[in-house]
């Protein structure tokens, strides 16, 4: 058994004792207000065992039929005791004129009713403590409305000392009224509950709350706009759905790293809450041509690269090296080619010029042999004697290996930090040539550049 269940099943046995006894008290002394007070806590009874079937049945986890889980159920179970206390508000009002109109004789009161009273004041504010506690901590509706009631049992159990006052000192009319006052209370109650109970059923949550969580999302880094938010809540649990625009540009990491940015946003800012966050990427104002390029080669999941972007007049031209199969035929690369400039043009304008370069993939994996130490010491000899013409430092970590195609060479060599990514480039690319030149059978260099050391 749950808190939430133990704590409806005490105040259940409580309310039928208390109902017991001051129903009968008030049937010996004749009172229509402790009678009307008896009845009120006769509902509370009722609702309690409502409550009780409500949190035992709210507790169920989401399943097909309730995806969002059980948690209105409770809301229903706070619309009936609200529904209740208004019945009973009526029935006491109409009862409470007919004693008026016909002066029916006061009731005669005695000790033991004030006992009573004393006792069910200080049970009542002890059981609306400890629901209220339970409800609090459980975030359950139906045990919040079960305190309500009870410390509406207390109100009306004031209402009824005041007036069995007034009759001692000899106000024949005192009980009516009495009666009158408290059926005024219990429809208060009672149309407190249906309003605030009302709302939950129709999912009616305070726009601070949509509006703030916006704000703060739309703060984060990487958020370009929050398309929509919706909030409901659904016992103690809430539930927000967002949708939200991110850079097209974009990789799957960054678009994650912003998801969890979302609900952990989300998270700290609501209780309790289960975020389903939507991202779709959108074009921003400073996307550079060189991005939108790399956007249009994704898209058709085609590798690129050394794109060029120029301008010719009042035209865009672009050229690129389009990556295929080395064992592709040429009439299919060629249609790799023509889908990735129409992707293009499509992207960045139709009017554009476009230049593709096929550019032949080497295999993932390809076997090679490891040359004989004299061969490697003659192409670092021909790295470093072109390095010296054209400004490259320290050619160092020098590799080579015999490939199905040709040579393949790897070297490391060093550049001032402060020298520009292009310059150093050009310079490497330099090197690169000259031993190209003096060695034919080098099919492929790899240069690695490092900065010089200080």
């Amino acid at each position: 058994m749950t808190r939430k269940e133990r704590v409806a099943l005490v105040s259940l046995i409580a309310s039928l004792s208390l109902t017991v006894a001051k129903l009968a008290i008030g049937l010996m002394i004749g009172s229509l207000a402790l009678i009307t007070d008896a009845l009120h806590s006769g509902t509370d009874a009722i609702a309690t065992l409502v409550t009780f079937l409500a949190v035992r049945f709210a507790d169920r986890p989401a399943d097909d039929d309730h995806p969002y889980g059980h948690g209105k159920f409770e809301d229903l179970a706070a619309l009936g005791e609200g529904m209740l206390l208004l019945v009973l508000a009526g029935g006491v009002a109409m009862e409470a004129w007919n004693r008026f109109i016909e002066a029916a004789p006061p009731p005669s009161v005695n000790a033991i009713a004030f006992a009573v009273l004393g006792v069910e004041i200080v049970i009542n504010v002890w059981r609306a403590r400890a629901l209220h506690k339970a409800a609090v901590e459980t975030g359950s509706r139906a045990l919040a409305a079960d305190a309500q009631h009870f410390l509406s049992d207390v109100a009306s159990s004031v209402i009824v000392i005041v007036g069995f006052i007034a009759t001692i000192f000899g106000a024949d009319w005192a009980d009516p009224v009495t009666a009158v006052a408290i059926a005024v209370f219990l429809s208060w109650i009672g149309l407190r509950m249906i309003r605030r109970t009302a709302d939950q059923l129709t999912d009616r949550v305070s726009p601070n709350i949509a509006r703030t969580l916006g704000r703060l999302l739309e703060d984060l880094p990487g958020v370009v706009a929050i398309d929509q938010l919706r909030v409901r809540t659904v016992g103690p649990r809430h539930f927000v759905d967002i949708s939200a625009g991110v850079p097209r540009t974009f990789s799957f990491d960054e678009t994650a790293a912003v998801k969890r940015a979302m609900v952990a946003t989300i998270s700290a800012e609501i209780a309790d809450v289960e975020a389903t966050v939507s991202l779709r990427p959108v074009p921003i104002n400073d996307e550079s041509l060189r991005e939108q390029v790399f956007l249009a080669a994704s898209r058709e999941r085609i590798p690129v690269h050394h794109i060029t972007i120029q301008h010719l007049g009042d035209r865009l031209s672009v050229s690129l090296d389009c990556e295929v199969d080395g064992a592709m035929p040429l009439g299919e690369a060629h249609e790799v080619a023509s889908r990735l400039e129409a992707a293009i043009r499509a992207e960045i304008g139709a009017e554009i010029e476009v230049e593709t370069h096929l550019e032949p993939l080497f295999p993932d994996l390809i076997p090679g042999e490891r040359l004989p130490d004299d061969r490697v010491a003659a192409y670092a000899a021909a790295l470093r004697a072109a390095a010296e013409r054209s400004g490259v430092s320290d050619i160092h970590n020098v590799r080579a290996s015999e490939m199905s195609e040709g040579v393949f060479v790897a070297f490391h060599c060093r550049f001032p930090s402060a020298l520009p990514a292009a310059e150093v480039h050009r310079r490497a690319d330099a090197v690169e040539r000259a031993a190209r030149a003096a060695f034919p059978e080098i099919r492929r260099i790899v240069s690695h550049p490092e900065p010089i050391r200080q």
